[in-house]
């Protein structure tokens, strides 16, 4: 072969070898997809077939309810290595690096802290399949095979690091993650082979709030960044050993209530893609679309509607952006004010039940469901008020969409009756909770299947093809939701075993036990953490921390609950996480800083809203004494 032939086979057979592994790659995605998605297939049928035995043939399967956590615990792990793809998992970005070997430090430095727990995890999680032994309660099965998930899933997430770039950047891309990863498992080892913590002495809940602060900051990914600094905790006192750390994630992403998560997320996809987002806009369009505002006005209260079926802000905001913001941009609304409108109606799903931001914070802080669900209805329709107030306020000033011809009674009859499946399984939803007919996470699994008879059988709106693409999207979401409720249990327990709560106790003496000063200060600093957090992680972080407090004050639990998670998901429009912003922003492609901008008229609206719910308990808890 002459020389200029072997020159040019010498790229070729780079480029075939990169071939070779986006194929691979992708062999790979397609298995964790699959996985994911029989994973949740079979939670919702393990709970639907403990539904059907125990209220249709009056028997009951004792295996469901620990065959249903043992599966969500393994879609959490495997949902977790599928968060790689795509970069799902959620980071702050904090810190935006300027020149290029800043970003490449940063990413190296990002690498090296998620190597660092999934090489924790690996060996933590031998560790504990060692030394765990009997029987399942339930299963009769071993205790073994709850944590088999764990390495498989942690070695997956390793090889998507590593070889993710090389398709594109080749192989040279995969050097920096291998390293990061190798020597992020070479200290692991070093360290945990030391008989004496390395920083003796020091306070490891100290450790630990530095090593989040710090991560959090370079952007590694929060469910990451609580783990890792998890682990650097035992630098100061081996409080809680890796696999110990191991077992409470575990242990806390087993909770049977938190099933309810996939479910409500699913539901909401499924009616999306059924359909029923636009037969509620239809309905909302003719209540008040002939306000001054018209269809802003219709976005808001197509918001509330859809509350009481999805339950999921997010699903909300991308649902609602493709259908409403092109219509809205072409009656004359500007594009971000479209956009604003869209993400900040986006928050009311999470005041309505089927809530998934309350059933966070109910699991957290051991509530009842039933009656946070109930407590935030009236919230929840008080903040939609203020906000079509803002939207006819604003659009009087800028002349959007003037008033119109009010629709007849037959057109609200017959859009009404369109939409009478969505409000039925709403109706449905509050009514089963109210009377203890069943838990929220049966009737979540009773959603899933009325979502998937309405939108498949019924309505004929999607194909099995675009089913299974849902699936596989709620599957992840619902995976990492549960990852990060995961991690948030050994990083509370480190909290609790320093006793940082009673601290906080101590530190709120300043305002001598006034409840009206103790939850301003709560308020403010919600708002703080909400600037640079996500929903779930203040809450898993804030609750452990402050509930007690305030409760002991005399704050009811389940007012506290309303107030926290309003004061999250207004978190979700600031800046610079401002994820319901971004969601919108990039779906109209539309410059999300424009949004944010367009969003401060209705965040002032909120937070008066917001000061009500806080100081007028009666708000949230008026409604449960009226029907308990």
């Amino acid at each position: 072969m002459s020389v200029e032939r072997t020159i040019a086979a010498v790229p070729e057979t780079r480029m075939s070898d990169r071939r070779l592994v986006r194929r691979c790659l992708d062999l790979l995605d397609h298995g964790v997809d699959l996985t994911c998605f029989l994973l949740l297939s079979a939670i919702v049928i393990i709970v639907f077939a403990g539904v059907i035995a125990r209220y249709v043939f009056n028997s009951s399967f004792s295996w469901t309810e620990e065959l249903a956590s043992w599966t969500f615990v393994w879609l959490i792990f495997t949902g977790m290595a599928a968060g790689h793809r795509g970069r799902r998992h959620i980071a702050s970005g904090l810190y935006e690096p300027a020149s290029p070997l800043a970003k490449l430090v940063t990413r190296f430095l990002i690498d090296f802290v998620v190597g660092y727990t999934l090489v924790a995890l690996i060996l933590g999680g031998k560790d504990l399949i060692e030394s765990i032994g009997g029987i399942s309660t339930a299963l009769q099965w071993p205790n073994q095979v709850k944590y088999w998930c764990i390495p498989v899933a942690c070695a997956i997430s390793m090889v998507t690091l590593i070889a993710s770039d090389i398709p594109e950047r080749g192989w040279r891309s995969a050097l920096p993650p291998a390293l990061a990863i190798g020597l992020a498992g070479l200290a692991y080892v070093l360290i945990d082979a030391r008989l004496e913590p390395l920083l003796a002495g020091t306070s490891p809940s100290l450790i630990m709030a530095i090593a989040f602060g710090v991560a959090l900051v370079i952007g590694v990914p929060i469910g990451f960044a609580m783990l890792f600094s998890c682990f650097a905790a035992n630098l100061g006192a081996v409080l809680l050993p890796v696999p110990g750390a191991v077992h409470s994630m575990v242990g806390g992403g087993s909770s049977f209530v938190l099933l309810a998560i996939p479910f409500f997320l699913t539901a909401g996809y499924l009616m999306n893609s059924g359909g029923l987002s636009a037969r509620i806009i239809d309905f909302a369009s003719a209540l008040v679309g002939h306000w001054r505002g018209g269809l802003a006005q219709a976005n808001v209260v197509h918001s509330v509607m859809l509350g009481g079926i999805c339950g999921s802000s997010g699903a909300d905001a991308a649902s609602t952006t493709k259908i409403l913001v092109p219509e809205m941009v072409r009656r004359g609304y500007s594009p971000a004010f479209a956009c604003a409108v869209t993400a900040v109606g986006s928050i009311l799903p999470s005041c309505f039940p089927p809530s998934i931001a309350m059933l966070i914070y109910a699991a957290v802080a051991e509530v009842s469901v039933a009656q946070l669900f109930t407590a935030g209805i009236i919230p929840g329709l008080l903040l939609a008020l203020l906000m079509m107030a803002a939207v006819y306020i604003i659009s009087r000033g800028r002349d959007y969409e003037p008033a119109k011809r009010r629709a007849t009674l037959s057109e609200v009859f017959w859009s009404g009756l369109r939409a009478i499946p969505a409000f039925g399984l709403a109706i449905a939803i509050l009514t089963l909770l109210r009377f203890g007919v069943v838990t929220a996470t049966e009737v979540g699994v009773i959603a899933v299947l009325w979502s998937l008879l309405l939108g498949k059988f019924a309505y004929r709106a999607f194909t099995w093809k675009t089913f299974y693409k849902d699936m596989v999207e709620c599957s992840v979401d619902s995976a990492l939701i549960g990852f990060l409720i995961a991690v948030s249990v050994p990083f509370a327990w480190i909290l609790i075993a320093e006793q940082v709560p009673q601290m906080v106790v101590g530190a709120t003496q300043i305002f001598g036990g006034e409840v009206w000063k103790l939850l301003l200060f709560v308020n403010v600093l919600m708002i703080i953490a909400g600037m640079c957090l996500e929903v779930v992680p203040i809450m898993l972080i804030m609750v452990p921390l402050f509930a007690p407090v305030l409760i002991h004050a005399g704050v009811d639990p389940i007012h506290l609950g309303v107030i926290i998670v309003i004061n999250s998901v207004l978190g979700s429009l600031t800046p610079p996480v401002g994820i319901l912003v971004f969601i919108c922003a990039s779906i109209a492609k539309v410059s999300a800083r424009e949004v944010f901008r367009e969003c401060w008229p209705f965040l002032i609206a909120c937070g008066i809203g917001l000061l009500l719910i806080t100081y007028v308990p009666a708000l949230s808890l008026t409604l449960w004494k009226l029907i308990g």
